[in-house]
């Protein structure tokens, strides 16, 4: 069987790879445009031709950055459209950080409508417009009236194109699509991450890495989806998409350094507490300063931005010490070195696009930090999944451990510790509560084990067990063995008395139903013992309880000696049968 296995492993090996090689085969033969190529061909870049009132032309970079005005100063920028557009042509632009009204011939065509809310920045974010160019506007003069929502900020218009917007919209998701797909694939990570989290520490406390680099992935993800700046194709308000941005960033460095911190550990017990504190101080200046209107915060990125910083010099340095004392001690291990990898790689892209952010690169401030992110996502998550699946095993070995601690190993109800400790455990949270407790003793077990064998005497055991939890194995009843033929039962709840005599009728019933069995090897003889400890019962602790039914059991197993037959009575001739 397991050589024809192989084979159909073979088989499949072959037609996955025929299957790849005809996709890839059939992918490079493909000389078709898209229709997303084909939709975007359609349209022009409509850059050139922009001024201002005096004359003064402006370039692309020109248009990118016009916040060089006071805040709130309102400028327009003019251009000619083209007298030969089509009826289905469109204005395609994006704005940033501005609020405009756009003008044909001087008569005002379009003006967005921006939501308001305390917890909006005084931009507008990020917005791609489409404006109707009908018949009548061809060859008129266009302006669009602009102002500034920031003076330190880029705030500007740009990529202009005329043609079909639709054309436009799916060029630019296709662009973008792979790092779509990497944000989604990132977002999805940290919530299994985190998911992941929660049954390994669900019974104890225990390491949280895994929730913590869920976190922090999810913090990531997010504020990268927002600065693809492609959710406003699908989502109107661009103020929300831009205050997510801001947001989701202030929480990078603080998840980083709580994932670092469950992941590595600190030997400087103060660093926790200084940099997260250093988050909490950058978060509640970003809103107080918010919302005393003095600075937004998106204005406040730098706290933001420093705290990133840090927290990447950190990672770096941290792993990096990490690794290299690991390595000392137990050799270089192929898991540790793309740790490594990994975390140097978000930290390094991090850094990179802070400098690309500062340097006026704005089309995509998150590149590297997706890249990054993928990289470290795969290769230090791989690292704390085989951290905690050890963890895992550890815990579920001393889970089994426990469990053996208050099990009786051959019959599988609960020992003699389990008993005591539930009993104490009653003792405490007593009350007025009634409990009842049931002893048993099996009787003969000395001259079975003695005569017929202890594998016998096994049995005997097994079956005075079964017959016991079947008649009292209720939610409120809890069976123990809690000597080598001793048994008890406790009983909680209402009704005990009633229950005691229904769990006896079954107990009776049961061991008739042995006894009569055809070719038994053995007889089920059990004494038994009964007390309630109740308000009445004139016992202070509900072990006391325990020992007045055992002294009852006792008086039950002297008198079934005297009435049924002695097992040298009973197994007389037996003996032969039951050894063959």
């Amino acid at each position: 069987m397991k050589s024809k296995n192989s084979v159909f492993h073979i088989i499949f090996g072959i037609m996955l790879f025929f299957f790849i090689a005809v996709v890839v085969f059939l992918a490079s033969k493909c000389k078709t445009k898209s229709l997303a190529d084909a939709e975007y061909d359609k349209t022009a870049p409509f850059i050139e031709g922009w001024h201002t009132a005096d004359g003064t032309e402006l370039d692309e970079n020109a248009l990118r950055k016009i916040n060089s005005v006071s805040k709130d100063e309102e400028i327009s920028i003019y251009n000619t459209l083209p007298s030969d557009s089509s009826d289905a042509d469109s204005l395609f632009f994006r704005a940033k950080n501005v609020f405009y009204s756009v003008y044909i011939d001087g008569e005002p065509v379009y003006t967005p409508e921006f939501g308001e809310s305390v917890f909006y920045t005084n931009s507008t974010g990020t917005r791609w417009n489409s404006i109707d160019i009908t018949p009548e506007h061809l060859g008129k003069e266009i302006e669009i009236r602009v102002r500034a929502a920031y003076t330190n900020a880029r705030c500007g218009v740009d990529d202009f194109r005329i043609g079909r917007s639709g054309g436009v919209i799916l060029n630019l998701l296709k662009e973008k699509l792979v790092s779509f797909i990497t944000c989604i694939l990132l977002l999805f990570v940290g919530l299994l991450l985190s998911i992941a989290d929660i049954p390994i520490n669900m019974r104890s406390q225990k390491n949280h890495e895994l929730l913590f680099l869920g976190l922090f992935s999810i913090c990531v993800s997010v504020w990268c989806l927002a600065e693809l700046h492609i959710i406003e194709f699908f989502f109107d308000d661009s103020r929300l998409v831009q205050m997510v941005s801001c947001y989701s960033l202030m929480l990078i460095p603080f998840a980083l350094i709580l994932y670092l911190n469950a992941a590595i550990g600190f030997k400087n017990k103060a660093v926790v507490p200084v940099l997260c504190g250093l988050c909490t101080l950058g978060f509640v200046a970003s809103w107080t300063l918010h919302f005393l209107k003095i600075k937004d915060i998106h204005e406040t990125l730098t706290f933001s931005h420093v705290n990133v910083v840090i927290a990447s010099v950190l990672l770096v340095y941290s792993v990096v010490k990490s690794t290299v004392k690991k390595i000392k001690k137990d050799g270089a291990r192929i898991y540790q070195i793309l740790r490594t990898i990994g975390l140097c790689s978000i930290a390094v892209a991090a850094i990179v696009d802070m400098v690309r952010f500062y340097s006026g690169h704005t089309s995509d401030s998150a590149m590297f930090v997706r890249i990054g992110m993928l990289i470290f996502t795969v290769c230090y998550g791989s690292s704390s999944l085989e951290n905690t699946i050890n963890a895992v095993k550890l815990g579920a070995q001393a889970e089994f451990a426990s469990r053996l601690a208050y099990q009786d190993g051959l019959t599988g109800i609960g020992n003699r510790t389990a008993f005591e400790e539930r009993l104490a455990k009653l003792d405490s949270e007593k009350g007025d509560n009634s409990i009842g407790i049931v002893m048993f003793d099996v009787n003969d077990l000395k001259y079975v084990n003695d005569n017929l064998g202890h594998p016998i005497g096994d049995s005997m055991i097994k079956a005075a067990a079964e017959i016991i939890s079947a008649s009292f194995g209720n939610d409120e009843e809890e069976c123990f063995r809690i000597g080598g033929d001793e048994f008890a039962v406790v009983m909680c709840g209402s009704n005990i008395k009633e229950r005691y005599e229904e769990g006896m009728l079954n107990f009776n019933e049961l061991t008739m139903q042995h006894n009569s069995s055809p070719n038994i090897k053995f007889r089920v003889s059990i004494a038994h013992g009964f007390f309630i400890y109740d308000s009445e019962c004139g016992l202070e602790r509900v072990q006391d309880a325990y020992k007045k039914a055992d002294e009852k059991m006792y008086e039950t197993k002297r008198e079934m000696k005297l009435r049924q037959s002695s097992p040298e009575e009973y197994y007389k001739g037996r003996l032969k049968a039951v050894n063959n």
